[in-house]
């Protein structure tokens, strides 16, 4: 668990200085909700200790889901942005998921933000009791957060964000290529509505 939380530390400090361009994931790799061939791509960029991330998806998200993925209006991408050790492995958690929950488990951890968030290491053991209580086995839990596999892939998308969009905050939209900071259901509707028509 040490080698993983330094790894993510050398990792972070190597994409501040360095210089090298990052390939790109293909969207069509992610998991994601929706149209896979709709004109309209959001991607949105979170990390699973933003309280506004939270409240994003208690408020704002619901309505998105109903009206625009549930439509197949649009496509819509989660993609990882840790701002801390809590939050990547909060979406270490999610990543344990079988694939057709993940969106569920990214919902469940972000709700549950004041349950597993803490000033210590027992962050882990709350997050391994949120995975089980969702149904997750405790040694694939447990294998999961040594995954260095998926840490990688988690800190390779925040340096996509960094890199090709300049995320600096969560949670930040990307609808069709064009960044947006976190906006109301309202806002959201009139540029979705006017990319449509």
């Amino acid at each position: 668990m040490k080698y993983n939380i330094s790894k993510f530390l050398i990792i972070f400090i190597f994409l501040i200085f360095s210089k090298y361009d990052f390939i790109i994931a293909k969207t069509d790799e992610e998991i994601f909700l929706g149209n896979k061939d709709s004109k309209i791509v959001v991607i949105e960029y979170a990390s699973m200790t933003c309280i506004h991330c939270a409240n994003f998806h208690k408020e704002v998200y619901p309505k998105i889901k109903e009206n625009y993925i549930d439509t197949n209006k649009i496509k819509y991408i989660f993609r990882d942005f840790p701002l801390d050790k809590q939050a990547l492995f909060g979406s270490v958690l999610a990543r344990c998921a079988p694939r057709e929950k993940y969106f569920d488990f990214i919902k469940l951890i972000l709700n549950t933000q004041k349950k597993w968030i803490s000033n210590d290491d027992t962050f882990m053991d709350k997050l391994k009791n949120i995975g089980k209580l969702a149904g997750l086995n405790e040694n694939k839990i447990n294998t999961c957060f040594k995954n260095e596999q998926i840490v990688d892939k988690i800190i390779k998308s925040r340096s996509v964000g960094e890199q090709k969009y300049n995320i600096s905050s969560t949670p930040s939209l990307i609808i069709n290529e064009k960044k947006y900071s976190a906006m109301s259901y309202e806002n959201f509707e009139k540029i979705i509505e006017h990319l449509i028509n």
